[in-house]
């Protein structure tokens, strides 16, 4: 019917059917469980933007907020539309991101993966190259 609604997943059980799940609701990253999650950790991985894109970007919109709030992790975004989106929702973060240490994007998917697999970008050829 066109219409949507939030369902909370704690609410249901494996094999239940919750049709389709569009995005993540901005208020998930509001949980004090979740932001705890995310303000301890070291490293933090992207690898896909939250939504169904372009009509679901709340859900990627606050975890990226979310994210920049952790001033020490360790943060890879691997992909380009990851990027893209990152760079559209909240531009002027994406901007300080881009200027911090701390932060590591991947314009293929594969590549993120390869540095979480080496430990460290600073291990794969092209970085080295350029870090040369």
């Amino acid at each position: 019917d066109g219409s949507t609604r939030p369902i909370i997943l704690k609410d249901y059980s494996s094999g239940d059917d919750l049709g389709e799940i569009l995005d993540a609701a901005p208020q998930s990253f509001e949980d004090a469980r979740v932001r705890e999650v995310f303000m301890n950790a070291g490293t933090i991985f992207v690898n896909a933007v939250m939504g169904f894109m372009p009509l679901f970007w709340e859900g990627s919109s606050a975890l990226y907020s979310l994210i920049s709030q952790n001033k020490r992790a360790q943060k890879l975004f691997g992909g380009g539309d990851t990027i893209q989106e990152f760079s559209s929702l909240l531009p002027q973060i994406f901007q300080s991101a881009a200027q911090d240490p701390n932060y590591y994007f991947f314009t293929g998917g594969g590549a993120i993966l390869n540095a979480i697999e080496q430990g460290s970008p600073y291990g794969m050829k092209p970085v080295a190259a350029l870090i040369k």
